[in-house]
């Protein structure tokens, strides 16, 4: 991994970092080299692809968890699949807990697996599929996962009304269209959405923010 090129985005973004967070990265990215052939993660195989493309692209949101959550709240990133983006988070905001949540059983040992040799000891794995959990979080996020009105009711049982349900979007026409549909199957919530600009990237990022969301109200 190119950590010049990670850093120099970091710093576009302005994101504080350290010499041990560049260094879990890099890990991060090694781990995702060697089993993407297998497991199918990302569909990037280059390297300095993977830092801008889903590190630098998951990083972008760094302002907005800091604005959302906590110091010591619990976030649950749904569908975590290869990391994304719970472990980049994770790695930027060691005083945050992130749940991991992967029904996959591969892909929940790969996630793992990156938490045991990138040394992350504020993230763990929940092998278990989104309907199973009865726990409530702080926050959820989730990125590449199912389309929110599809999950709204899971949703809703696991997160209390004030906290934050941060979704990673691509176009904000996109995001908009998603939540009309949302609207449409009787949901009712506060939104706010942010556009974010990804370093080396010439692709437009949203990121939606839901509170309160209830259905019938």
């Amino acid at each position: 991994m190119d950590k010049e090129l990670l850093s120099s985005g970091l710093d576009r973004l302005s994101i504080p970092y350290d010499d041990d967070m560049l260094k879990k990265f890099s890990s991060f990215v090694g781990e995702l080299m060697l089993f993407n052939p297998a497991l199918k993660l990302v569909g990037d195989k280059d390297p300095d692809e993977i830092v801008i493309r889903h590190i630098l692209d998951c990083a972008a949101a760094y302002h907005v968890f800091s604005q959302e959550t906590k110091a010591g709240d619990a976030v649950a990133d749904l569908g975590s699949g290869a990391g994304f983006p719970g472990i980049v988070i994770s790695i930027l905001m060691p005083d945050r807990r992130f749940v991991l949540l992967e029904r996959m059983r591969r892909r929940a040992q790969f996630l793992q697996g990156v938490i045991l040799r990138t040394g992350v000891v504020n993230a763990a794995v929940d092998e278990r599929d989104l309907r199973m959990l009865k726990e409530t979080f702080d926050a959820v996020t989730c990125r590449a996962f199912h389309p929110i009105f599809s999950i709204a009711e899971d949703i809703v049982r696991i997160l209390p009304p004030d906290a934050p349900l941060i979704l990673y979007k691509g176009q904000r026409g996109n995001a908009e269209s998603e939540l009309s549909v949302l609207e449409g199957e009787g949901y009712r919530f506060e939104k706010r959405l942010v556009d974010i600009r990804v370093p080396y990237l010439d692709e437009s990022r949203t990121i939606a923010v839901l509170r309160n969301m209830a259905r019938g109200v």
